[in-house]
């Protein structure tokens, strides 16, 4: 028998009559059912033939499915095959207006045979609460409750399956074999426990028509095979009980009893369906139970990764051939003594870089400590460079040891080594020379055991030829010069660095912005960075916080200094007052709203005015006028 259905697809409509095994709906050309609409998946879905009935299943589209029957729709699970009838209508694609599938002639799906087999009794699981009315006996209540009773408190899998099955081939002494299915993360149902009655064969596997019809109906079935039921599954048998695991109306398992003596009845499956609704709760708090003694170990192991990693800095991102041969110098130089000098425009990264060669050194293990020299004034960094003792000067009421000594055994590192005062740069010479310090107010020296990193983006020389710093000092700091490339010269790490910075960005704001438009990223590229990586991070940062959550950046959202834009001149007095995202939506709507007037309210002219696309103004528009309303 065939099948017969309307297929209403916008203003038209057609008929067809389809028979066989399968019949595959979806957009592409070679499906039995073509429909060309772009909210229909190229697999859409497929009508299986089942006994002299048909099932229809949704393939996991994206945009979903419905079956609409006697004015009821139902969500169409992914790979749940759920039977057709006469008068029923798939509903495909956008909810709003979908595609249609009328049902206008279909054969019956058999109720009580089955492939030659008999269903001889069914119960629905969702009914397991009304069993208890004259359906069970005593004995098989106090086994029942013994059951229940062991599995309380019970929080490994494999241990709640075993007392299950154990429970059952006890109640039942004909039963054979028990297996019990559990669904997958795919959707699939799989054989995860079996066990077989002592001195028997193995368990078979359970018929998969079986399972799927109890799936489909919530149903548990007993099961008798006929004469003209040959399939491996039950060939041989007396008998078989297919039994949902039930938790929320959702069928997480399968329990599946077989017997070669004789069939099972109505009061066994009245026992069964309680077992099936009870014990899935058991089985869904021990599996996550499991999952989550899983999950804590995982935590725990990437938490001691951490714990070690803890020490290292943030990696100097980049795949430039001028980065990488820094990287080089940086990693040779990092296993020697050798004291340091790091030079490079600002932004460049250089107290990262000091990070990366103490990381580096058989000193990663002790103290990194760092200062910058231009943000103290001279007498300050004095004390916190080498210390001082108690009584030494007005305020100091106990001993201070100074970075030198606390970092004993490991690094310091000394930013904007340029800009000390000629004092301060004759103590850190005798440093330098003699290993050792003399903390103000000391009658003697300490010895220290210190590695120095200094950094500077001045020119050093020129400083020296003009006596501004002292030549002896800058020989004994350009041991080992490094010298970071500007981020203009790093071809091709502009882009690299500015998908990690927006992925921070949008963790440390708590947004969802899922990357870079290309005119975006070509005005990037194009960008001289005279701040070098710390101006393109605050670039990005201010790009995330201006978009919207799922926005993706376009050039509009970067600041005009990248684009290369004059920026026009505004009136103080203009210009909104309080925080700044505030201040900047507030503008953002103003020059919108100016330009949407200018054109006509005609959108696709003020988007093409604007430099975005209309999609993402329509989205600005639509956010302000749930605003007002």
């Amino acid at each position: 028998m065939s099948l017969g259905l309307t297929i209403q697809h916008g203003e038209q409509e057609r008929t067809v009559s389809l028979g066989g095994g399968t019949i595959t709906i979806g957009r592409i050309d070679d499906n039995d059912i073509v429909v060309p609409d772009p909210r229909i998946s190229g697999r859409h879905a497929r009508l299986v033939r089942r006994g002299e009935g048909y099932f229809f299943e949704d393939l996991g589209s994206r945009n979903g499915s419905l079956v609409e029957r006697d004015g009821d729709r139902t969500v169409a699970r992914p790979h749940e095959p759920q039977a057709v009838l006469v008068g029923d209508v798939l509903l495909l694609g956008d909810l709003a207006s979908p595609v249609r599938i009328r049902v206008d002639d279909a054969p019956p799906v058999a109720d009580d045979e089955y492939d030659g087999g008999t269903v001889i009794a069914r119960r629905s699981v969702a009914e397991a609460q009304h069993v208890l009315e004259g359906d069970i006996d005593a004995p098989a209540l106090r086994a029942l409750f013994r059951m229940l009773t062991d599995l309380s408190g019970r929080v490994d899998p494999g241990a709640v399956m075993a007392r299950i099955a154990g429970a059952v081939l006890d109640r039942y002494g004909h039963a054979r074999a028990v297996t019990i299915l559990m669904r997958d993360d795919k959707g699939q149902y799989v054989p995860e426990f079996t066990r077989v009655r002592e001195g028997d064969a193995g368990g078979l596997r359970p018929s998969q028509r079986l399972v799927q019809r109890a799936i489909d109906r919530r149903e548990a079935m007993a099961y008798v095979p006929g004469d003209a039921d040959l399939t491996a599954s039950v060939a041989g048998l007396a008998g078989t009980m297919v039994v949902p695991l039930l938790a929320a109306d959702e069928v997480i398992g399968i329990l599946h009893v077989d017997s070669k003596r004789h069939p099972f009845g109505p009061g066994d499956v009245a026992w069964l369906t309680i077992v099936g609704t009870h014990v899935a709760a058991s089985l869904v708090c021990a599996r996550r139970f499991r999952a989550l003694a899983r999950a804590e170990a995982d935590l725990r192991a990437e938490n001691a990764q951490l714990r070690g990693a803890a020490s290292m800095p943030r990696p100097m991102l980049g795949n430039s051939a001028a980065l990488r041969d820094v990287l080089k110098q940086m990693e040779r130089v990092a296993r020697t003594t050798t004291t340091v000098l790091v030079l490079g425009e600002t932004g460049t990264g250089k107290e990262l870089a000091a990070r990366y060669i103490h990381a580096h050194s058989p000193r990663a293990a002790q103290r990194f400590a760092a200062i910058n020299c231009a943000a103290l004034p001279e007498t300050l960094l004095e004390s916190e460079l080498f210390g001082y003792r108690k009584g030494a000067f007005t305020g100091a009421v106990r001993d201070h040891e100074g970075l030198f000594v606390s970092a004993d055994g490991g690094t310091v590192f000394l930013d904007e080594i340029g800009e000390i005062a000629p004092s301060v740069q004759v103590r850190l010479l005798r440093v330098l020379q003699e290993r050792e310090v003399q903390p103000v107010g000391a009658t003697r020296p300490v010895a220290v055991d210190v590695r120095i990193v200094a950094a500077t983006n001045r020119d050093l020389r020129a400083d020296v030829e003009s006596g501004r710093f002292r030549e002896d000092l800058y020989y004994r700091l350009a041991v080992f010069p490094v010298r970071l490339p500007p981020l203009r010269e790093r071809d091709g790490d502009v882009e690299l660095l500015a998908e990690r910075f927006r992925e921070t960005a949008c963790a440390r704001n708590d947004k969802w912005v899922p990357g870079f438009t290309r005119d975006a990223l070509t005005a990037l590229r194009r960008a001289t960075w005279p701040g070098n990586v710390r101006q393109l991070e605050h670039e990005i940062e201010r790009a995330v916080i201006l978009a919207d959550d799922g926005e993706t950046i376009g050039v509009e959202l970067l600041s005009p200094r990248v684009t290369g834009e004059q920026v026009p001149e505004v009136s103080m007095e203009d210009l909104p007052v309080g925080e700044l995202r505030i201040v900047m939506e507030q503008l953002e709507e103003r020059v919108i709203r100016r330009a949407l007037e200018a054109n006509g309210d005609n959108r696709t002219r003020t988007a093409e005015a604007l430099g975005i696309s209309r999609q993402a103004l329509q989205a600005k528009l639509a956010r302000w006028r749930d605003r007002d309303v």
